[in-house]
This record gives C-alpha cells, structure tokens and sequence, in this order.
C-alpha cells in the first residue's frame, strides 16, 4: 500500500503540476471593456497578462473595414461580452461579424498581443493596418476560407490608442467569432508565458510519445500482447490528438492554421482514440463482449467516423459525442467483473476513466474558454494510469512465476491445510445438516402427537361424551393440523432459499389493494380470535414487491401476532411512506418479547424458549422466511418489542 500511495501522489503531483503549468490560464484580472473602450493607461504590465474582455462593439450579419469606422458608425451597432460566442446574443452559430474595440494604453509603449483561436475565419485590422489574417472571411459558405491559428504580434500607438477591428466568419466549424480571449501584455512577459506553457506542453507531449513508442517496442520485440499495442496506440494519437487542441502547438507552427481537412483530422484522430481506450479496458480487465454488444460497440464509433467524412462540421462534432456511451457501457461492465476493488492499481485506472469521461466533454464545452490547453491534464492521468497498471501486471507475473519456483513446497502446504479446511467446513456442514434434521423431526413431532391424542380422544365416546367436546376436540386438531401445514410450508421456502431456486419477480403494487386484500384475508381470522384488526394504507402510493411472496410475510407475522396476543387486545397493519420508501408496519398489543432475545429472533430456528415453541407450534422458522424474503425484495426489515406491551415490526420497500 506504501508503494501504491507513493505511485499515486506521483501521478497526482504530475498532473497538478501540468494543470498548473500548461492548462490553467495565466491571465491576471485587469480592467474590463466598457462600451467598446479599454483603458489601460494606469494598469501595471510589469509581471501581469490581461484579456481583452469586457463590452466590445458587435455588427452581425456585417463585415467593417477600418474605414467605414472612419466615415462614421456603421449601423447595427449593440455591445457584447468577450470571450464568448454571438450565440449568446440569439444569433445562429453559421454567419459572419465584426468586433470593434478601443484600447486606452501609454504612448509609444511597445505591446504584444496574443491572437488566439477565432471561429473559424479572420482578420484584423490594428490602427488601420492589416494585422492578422486566418483563412478568409466571407459572406457565405462558398466565399469563406476555414483557417483557426494562433500568433503573437507587436503592438504600438504613438498616442496610445490601439483601435482593433476584427472580422470573423463561420460556416463549417462549431465554434463562432471570438470564443478565446485576446491577451496583451509586455513583451517579456506574454513571451515568457506563451513559451513556458508552450514548453511544458511540448515536454509532456513528448513524454507521452516517449511512452508509446517504448510500448511499441515490448511490442514487437518481446511480449506480443495486443494490450501493449492497444496502449501504445492511444499513446501515438493521443500525441497527435493534442497537438491540435486549442492553443496547442499545430496553431501557431502551422503558419496556414487548421483548415477544413485538418479539422476533420482533428475529430478523426479524437474518435480513434477513444475507441482504442475502450479496446484496453476491455482487453486489460478480460471482459466478455457479447454479439450483440460488439455491434454496439462498433455502432457508436463507426457512425461519427462515417459523420466526419460527409456531415457538417458542427453535426459531426455533436454526433462524436456518441463515442461517450460505450465509456460508460466499459466502466459499467468493468465494475461488474468485481476484478478493481481487489486492486489498488485499476481503481486508480478506474478513477482516471471517470476523470476522463466527465472531464474531457467538460473542458471541451464549458470550460474550453477559461483553460489554455484543455485535454492535456486527464489524458496524461488516463496514459499514466495504464502505464502503472501495465507495469504492475508485467511485475506481477514475473514476481508470481518466481513465488511458485522458489515457493513449491510451501505452496503443496497450503493445498493441504485448505484440503483440511475444506474438510473441517464439509464436517461443520454435515453436523448443521443433523441438527436441522433433528429440528425438523422434533417440531414435526410435536403437532404430530396432539393431533393423534385428539384424534384418539374422539374415537372414545367415554371421553367425548358431548358434542360441545367433540367440536372442541376437532378444533384443537383443526388447529394443530394448520400449524402442521405451515411448518410443511416454511420447510419448503427455507428450502428453496438455501438452494437458491426461489424466483422473485418485482412488480409495482397499489399500497390501497394490498392493505384491502389483507383486511379480507385476516380480519376474520384475528376477529374470531376475540381480537380487534386495523388495516390502513396510503392511497396514492404503490411498493415494489414480489406480490405473491409477500403473502409468505405478512401470513407468518400476523399468524405469530395471534399466538402471542391475547383476547381482546389489537393487531393492526399499516403502510405509508417514510421519504422514498414504502414503511409496512405490523403491530400487536401482546406479549412481547425479551430484549435479550431480539438480536436472534431472525435466525433460522431460533425459539424464545423451547416450552413456549412446543405449547404454540412454533418451529422458529417464520421470521428467518420473513427476513430473507424481505431482503431478496430490496427491503429491510426490523423489530421493536418489550415484554406486556406488544411487538412491532417495521418491513421497508422501495416506493413511488
């Protein structure tokens, strides 16, 4: 465990570190853009990056040049808040705009200007001057380019005000106008920044790369197991995956940026990796893919790959998002295989797949905007995850094949001490199998004899000299012979439990008719008893339950009110719901029972006291039955009692 938790603070520093280093924004909070105007004449650049955020200038459906600003303000003029897409204004995601934006700054102070990713054509115009160009904007699909890059370019005013116009057009991608912020700062500082992420982005990438290739080569050259080529694959695209991410490296040293091909790379390369992350879980944790699951399987990757090549851009980009539910399907499947608790390794392998899966989607919707590289961070714990638990696997056989050389005799000795346990457990068995026949004899036994007194007492007419006695002595055998048919009956469900064949089959059930054919079926019985009976219920509410097993409880728990409950006092049920279950109370004003003898009344066979089981017929096996049933039927059932006072008991179900 020491090792474990050693590996693990590595992995989770490794990843703090990069989130840190190459993923979280460096941005400081500076002045915010009001009505098109920024200043930052009193603004301290000395260690500080600031986004042009705030209120910019907004044309939609509009391309402005600097010099119809010169003549005077266009129409279709409103503000909008950056970073963000014009969607946010009501507009639709395909079209075309112009951003203006005023920037208040020293005089003849050098600046640089981070141009990040703009959806999904641009131009910027600085002062007048043509500053920035990616793809070509234009007012249909036809007349525009797709061209996403990003640069560092060089700022500067004589009189300090830097106007910038900025044309933006969208046809093919899913993104629109300026969803990144634009940066400015110093020029050492900005630099400084941009090249350190840059470069830590590079190193990771390139440990990654380092990874694949290294499991390329165990590969090829020693241990042919598809798990490693599988991995080494996810490690290859992921290199390539993340190389195009957004403000990645491909960006900015790809002068012509990411262009239609290269965006359909981009989500080709996306969809083939996350199909080969479910290939190594799958083949890592040896699940078994049915056929009909294998189609599905294929199914949710080949449909995006074949929407990449014909669909829009922006329907094959939500159409990946199917790639999603067959990470869900394996990790369902992988927790069912019971095989990640037993090690500490895949749990970890399991916690970085769910970090994957919510986080991936997450920063690439949501937090896209706020994070400088978004997917770096969960691929790296993913990659790192399977690179232990490979490693661990590798060692492990390596260490068992060299436990089992060094270890024979030891391991001879422990197949005979669990031979002789296995012994001692067949011994114990068989000894509890002698004393639940002896059980069984004793409390057939028991109703057995007085059925065969009464029986035989009416065969005297000496004795049963009246019909008053007769009737007397018939009821009594009646009566024995009802407690006998029941101990038949508890004996063929404790059975059938014990050997696993009882079928449960769950159904919703109106809490009205339960409590309705309850009162039918008992309040006669508990009436001729000389006992009042109360059934209530919740009208509107239903219970999921097994309705013919639950006939078996509420029979053993009313049949053991009336023994212990004497003439004139009260059963009653009840069922109402207690948050989200259902809560079935039955409840007497009897005996009760001895607190020492609460925490064994469910225990198969089990007697308050002998005398008291042999006077009423009791065989101790009606509340283990009611547990066990109640139990299979995702209940729970509990028990509050004092003697003099009665028993209550409290059954528990799922309720809507």
């Amino acid at each position: 465990m020491k090792r474990f938790l050693a590996v693990f603070l590595l992995i989770f520093s490794l990843c703090l570190a990069l989130f840190f280093t190459s993923s979280k924004s460096f941005v400081s909070r500076g002045p915010a853009a009001g009505e098109g105007v920024l200043d930052y004449r009193e603004t301290d650049f000395t260690s500080s990056v600031y986004a042009l955020s705030g209120q910019w200038e907004f044309y939609y459906g509009r391309l402005y040049t600097p010099e119809d600003f010169r003549q005077g303000i266009p129409e279709g003029m409103e503000y909008i808040d950056l970073p963000g897409p014009w969607t946010q204004k009501g507009y639709p995601g395909l079209g075309y705009a112009t951003y203006r934006l005023k920037i208040l700054t020293e005089p003849g102070q050098p600046y640089l200007l981070y141009i990040p990713e703009i959806m999904s054509s641009s131009v910027i115009w600085l002062n007048g001057e043509d500053f920035y160009r990616a793809g070509r904007v234009g007012t249909s699909d036809v007349e525009t380019v797709t061209g996403v890059r990003n640069e560092l370019l060089t700022a500067v005013s004589a009189d300090g005000v830097l106007e910038l116009v900025v044309q933006s057009a969208n046809y093919r991608m899913n993104g629109s106008g300026i969803f990144y912020p634009l940066l400015i700062g110093r020029d050492t500082v900005l630099i400084h920044h941009i090249l350190w992420q840059r470069t830590v982005l590079a190193a990771a990438l390139g440990g990654i790369l380092l990874i694949g290739v290294y499991h390329l080569f165990l590969y090829f050259f020693r241990r042919r197991e598809l798990l490693y080529l599988t991995f080494s694959l996810i490690c290859l695209t992921a290199v390539m995956r993340l190389g195009m991410e957004s403000n990645a490296l491909v960006q900015y040293f790809l002068r012509g940026g990411i262009g239609f091909v290269l965006s359909r790379v981009f989500l080709l390369l996306f969809t083939t990796h996350s199909m080969f992350i479910c290939l190594f879980m799958i083949q890592a944790l040896s699940i078994r893919l049915g056929r009909r699951l294998r189609l599905f399987y294929v199914f949710c990757f080949a449909v995006p790959m074949a929407g990449i090549c014909i669909l829009p851009y922006a329907t094959a980009v939500a159409g990946m998002f199917l790639v999603m539910i067959p990470f869900g399907v394996s990790i369902v499947l992988a927790v069912r295989t019971k095989k990640i608790g037993r090690d500490p390794y895949r749990l970890l392998y399991l916690c970085s797949m769910v970090t994957f899966v919510f986080y991936g989607p997450l920063s690439k919707t949501v937090l896209e905007g706020d994070l400088f590289v978004p997917g770096i961070v969960p691929n790296m714990f993913l990659i790192l995850s399977q690179c232990v638990m490979l490693s661990r696997s590798y060692a492990q056989a390596h260490e068992e094949v060299e436990r089992v050389n060094a270890n024979l005799e030891g391991l001879v000795e422990q197949r005979t001490a669990q031979l002789n346990s296995a012994n001692e457990q067949l011994a114990a068995s068989q000894a509890a199998l002698r004393e639940m026949i002896s059980n069984i004899s004793h409390d057939l036994k028991t109703p057995l004899t007085v059925l065969n007194n009464y029986l035989e007492l009416l065969g005297d007419e000496t004795i049963a000299s009246s019909e008053q006695e007769r009737t007397e002595y018939l009821g009594i055998a009646y009566n024995k012979n009802l407690d006998l048919q029941r101990l038949i009956h508890n004996l063929f469900e404790v059975t059938r439990m014990e050997g696993g064949t009882t079928v449960y089959h769950l159904e919703w059930v109106s809490a009205y008719s339960l409590m309705a054919e309850a009162g039918r079926k008992y309040g006669d019985l508990v009436c001729d008893k000389g006992l009042s009976f109360h059934a209530e219920s919740n009208d509107t509410l239903e219970l999921k339950i097994d309705k013919n097993k639950i006939w078996s409880v509420l029979d053993n728990l009313i049949y053991n009110a009336l023994r212990y409950t004497p003439e004139g006092q009260r059963i009653s049920l009840s069922l109402f719901r207690n948050g989200d279950r259902a809560e079935l109370t039955v409840a007497d004003t009897g005996e009760g029972i001895g607190a020492e003898h609460l925490p064994h009344i469910f225990e198969r066979f089990y007697k308050v006291s002998a005398e008291r089981g042999e006077k009423d017929g009791s065989s101790g096996l009606g509340l283990y039955i009611v547990k066990t049933t109640v139990e299979a039927m995702d209940g729970t059932v509990s028990v509050v009692s004092e003697p003099g006072k009665g028993t209550t008991f409290t059954l528990t179900f799922p309720a809507r």
